[in-house]
């Protein structure tokens, strides 16, 4: 069975990272569950899981209502990456990445959005449809479909007619890939109607679109990404 992503992995691979750069706290104490909390911007069961994977590596030990500290001895820091890869080139380790990717998405797809408003074809709009429908069938069926939600995203792309967007978005596949499947990780702990929410943020977009309003797909599909990073920021973190 594949791994599925965890905002935790992205937290454990940065902190890792900084034990390997040698950046180390006063007397090797590590901040408290609270600070990282807030210094990462993340929940703070999402903090205490990253830790404990650092714990069970020999990172760091814990000390009775002392906290977490550096362990003298760290036998696994010139070893290979982490267990369970982040994405399929390595390229997201740090939960900096993670929102820089979400703002690129913000930027780049709310454009894609308005263009393909503007210049779809009837053809388009059939093809936005079915992966639409693709997305509603995975849910359906219990599937992720993580797939399905990045083809729509690309079948939106290919409505610009403009090659620059496609080869744009396709550039960054993995990553947009990656994050999709973050944010589904959380989804699918949560009700059907969570669900039903998210393709309903799909649905706005695709009417926008057909209906030819750029301004309207524009807002929608930023309104759809920036809610996909509160899923993953302020939703379920384990």
């Amino acid at each position: 069975m594949s791994h599925r992503p965890k905002l935790s992995d992205v937290l454990y691979a940065d902190m890792l990272e900084r034990l390997r750069r040698g950046e180390v706290f006063a007397d090797g104490k590590l901040p408290s569950e609270n600070e990282l909390s807030q210094e990462f911007g993340v929940s703070r069961p999402t903090v205490r899981e990253a830790l404990r994977r650092l714990r069970d590596d020999g990172l760091i030990h814990s000390r009775q209502g002392a906290g977490s500290f550096i362990a003298a001895v760290q036998p696994q820091l010139t070893a290979p990456p982490p267990r369970a890869p982040l994405s399929k080139d390595e390229g997201i380790r740090t939960i900096s990445n993670v929102r820089r990717v979400y703002q690129f998405r913000i930027a780049l797809e709310g454009e894609v959005a308005y263009a393909a408003a503007l210049r779809r074809s009837e053809a388009d709009i059939a093809a936005i449809q079915k992966e639409l429908d693709a997305i509603h069938l995975a849910i359906k069926t219990g599937r992720i479909g993580v797939q399905q939600d990045s083809d729509f995203h690309a079948a939106i792309a290919r409505a610009t007619q403009n090659p620059y967007f496609e080869a744009a978005l396709a550039a960054v596949r993995s990553q947009v890939d990656f994050v999709i499947d973050l944010a589904r990780s959380f989804s699918v702990l949560q009700s059907a109607e969570h669900l039903a929410m998210v393709q309903r943020e799909h649905a706005a977009v695709f009417e926008a679109i057909r209906d030819g309003d750029g301004v309207r797909a524009r807002e929608a599909m930023q309104a759809h990404i920036r809610n996909a990073q509160e899923r993953v920021f302020d939703g379920i973190h384990f």
